[in-house]
């Protein structure tokens, strides 16, 4: 058994062999990355990107909190008294129909906004038979407040020119003695968030498919909101 001389300069290192090749030693690790300074630009960024974050959740609640629920109508009741064909308007090249009618009718506009008010541009109402427009008139509502339901009163009286299908010895509804005369209410309307009120309008556009008895009241009917 060989010893390792006394007063040699060294020592022995015995080395593993691994199927005949010396294995490498690992490499040392990276060096952990260095953190640059913050410089006034970055912070001016960062600082940005915050407020538009804290902003635009702020714009978000908002929203959530004032965004105003759409208007409803309803027809609280409706009475038909008159609805016929009595002459006709002749010309040397067509004979147009005159329709007399008489509709009497009463609206529920609801606001059901708590924090939000609203105003009223060319509110008005149209009767329509066969999707032909027979009549119009303004609604005098220019103002509602919130939470509040308002009735108003719709009168369509006189005649007018219908259009060419619609004859005295033609009417369906004659048939079953009901006239399915439609209401559209349509205008403008604009919101009011406390003191400020936006400059964007928008449409609304409701129809009361009103399915009418000559000279008998209907019920309330709910009206469809078109916007």
């Amino acid at each position: 058994m060989n010893h390792p001389q006394e007063g040699a300069g060294y020592n022995e290192v015995t080395i593993m062999y691994n199927d005949g090749a010396v294995p490498f030693p690992y490499p040392p690790p990276p060096p952990p990355p260095r953190h640059g300074r913050l410089n006034p630009f970055r912070i001016l960024v960062r600082g940005l990107v915050a407020a538009s974050a804290v902003f635009g959740v702020l714009a978000l609640l908002i929203c959530l909190i004032y965004w105003p629920r759409t208007v409803r109508v309803a027809a609280a009741a409706a009475t038909l008294a008159r609805f016929e064909v009595d002459r006709y308007d002749t010309t040397p090249t067509s004979i147009t129909p005159v329709l007399s009618y008489n509709l009497n009718a009463v609206l529920a506009v609801s606001n059901p906004n708590k924090r939000v008010s609203v105003y009223y541009d060319g509110f008005q109402a149209s009767g329509l038979y066969q999707y032909h427009r027979f009549a119009r008139a303004a609604l005098p509502l220019p103002f509602q407040a919130t939470r509040r339901t308002d009735t108003v009163p719709v009168e369509l009286t006189g005649s007018s020119p219908a259009h060419v299908d619609l004859r005295a010895d033609a009417f369906p509804p004659h048939e079953k003695g009901v006239f399915p005369v439609d209401l559209m209410v349509d205008g403008i309307v604009r919101y009011r968030f406390g003191k400020l009120t936006t400059a964007v309008a928008s449409k609304l556009t409701v129809e009361c498919r009103l399915d009418l008895n000559l000279m008998v009241p209907s019920g309330w009917i709910d009206c469809a909101n078109w916007s």
